[in-house]
């Protein structure tokens, strides 16, 4: 069935303001970066807030920023899930999880892996880490094996990237695996499904990114970047357009998970994010999309830039074997905000065998 004729579901009705194309002007250079950064209305944090606390604040049922008593999964009669504390789960995925690198075909392949059943692999956004993912794997070890890859810094092209993904399978002994990518990673995704399609036996791409076209204005900007030594982290301003971007979609009752999020996607050296960019120079798979096989989970957020919903769109429209989804009420990183959220979706695509009940019934899921 083609994704043209399903319906994208929203399972939220409450909407919010959209992304910062309404504060800037999108054809402008600073603009057009901070979409393939993630850089996103001002909500900075109290000066007394404690962001070091390793767990959310606990709020009483019925208060103004505590989920709805009424909002339940009601395929499975399960209540709100318990909010992750982050701290403690990074600290707890760091210590469980194996840490891998090798070299091969000229480029260094390295990552994380955590969890028992079938392999499922992890692509990154284009200035994270793999710890980012961390809350998602969580709720999904008991399930999947998930490896969580980095990215090779000799690589100069996609397709390298895409080869690094081939590498790492090869080298776990998965003949087949899935994956999941989200920004950036979907591009490599979406090439490495050209090049090697008979090894992804599904894919959920999460904000995806199939085009992209640079003025000369943001030519330069990008040239002076791959300059800058240091850490994308050391950008002026770039802490604060972050939190303007992203601090609307976090919990409430967890605002100290955004410091989760500046610090993970900080912690990359800023020529590695300029190369990054660089290998978006000119893509457009508008046109391949179509030969594309793979049983594909397209995943949407609210709060997300126009340049996602677009390329989305057009996935639903040509990829011949998909389906759409649409969270309400998240940001461009449903990973990091809202991961039970996430994990259901995936686990629902993913293993339909097993949750063939809630997949029928139409779901309500609460707003963290």
């Amino acid at each position: 069935m083609n994704l043209g004729d399903l319906p994208i579901h929203k399972h939220h009705a409450r909407i919010r303001p959209r992304s910062h194309e309404a504060l800037l002007p999108i054809d402008a250079p600073i603009a057009r970066f901070a979409a393939v950064l993630h850089l996103r209305p001002l909500k900075l944090m109290p000066e007394n807030f404690n962001t070091d606390s390793p767990s959310p604040m606990k709020l009483p049922p019925g208060s103004a920023d505590a989920p709805p008593a009424d909002e339940v999964l009601p395929a499975t009669g399960e209540g709100c899930p318990t909010p992750l504390a982050w701290k403690q789960v990074q600290n707890e995925f760091l210590s469980q999880s194996d840490e891998f690198s090798f070299s091969e075909a000229g480029l260094t392949i390295s990552g994380r892996v955590l969890g028992e059943g079938p392999p499922l692999y992890f692509l990154n956004g284009i200035s994270a880490t793999p710890t980012l993912f961390c809350l998602a794997v969580w709720l999904l070890r008991d399930e999947f094996r998930c490896v969580i890859l980095g990215y090779p810094p000799e690589a100069q092209t996609l397709t390298q990237l895409a080869q690094s993904l081939d590498l790492a399978a090869t080298r776990f002994g998965d003949e087949q695996f899935d994956l999941y990518a989200t920004s950036f990673g979907t591009s490599v995704a979406l090439h490495a499904m050209q090049s090697f399609p008979q090894r992804i036996q599904h894919a959920v791409l999460q904000g995806p990114l199939i085009s992209m076209k640079f003025s000369m204005a943001e030519r330069l900007a990008l040239a002076t970047l791959g300059w800058l030594p240091g850490q994308i982290d050391c950008l002026p301003l770039r802490q604060t357009v972050l939190q303007n971007n992203h601090a609307r979609w976090f919990p409430p009752f967890d605002i100290t998970r955004l410091k989760f999020l500046l610090a993970e996607t900080g912690n990359v050296p800023t020529r590695d994010v300029a190369r990054r960019i660089t290998m978006l120079r000119g893509l457009d798979l508008t046109n391949q999309i179509s030969s594309l096989e793979t049983p594909t989970l397209v995943v949407s957020s609210e709060g997300e830039a126009a340049r996602h919903r677009e390329s989305a769109a057009v996935l639903a429209e040509k990829l011949p074997n998909a389906r759409a989804e649409e969270i309400s009420n998240t940001g461009h990183v449903p990973f990091v905000t809202h991961p039970h959220r996430l994990a259901k979706l995936v686990r629902q695509f993913l293993h339909p065998e097993l949750h063939a009940e809630s997949c029928n019934k139409p779901t309500v899921f609460p707003p963290a």
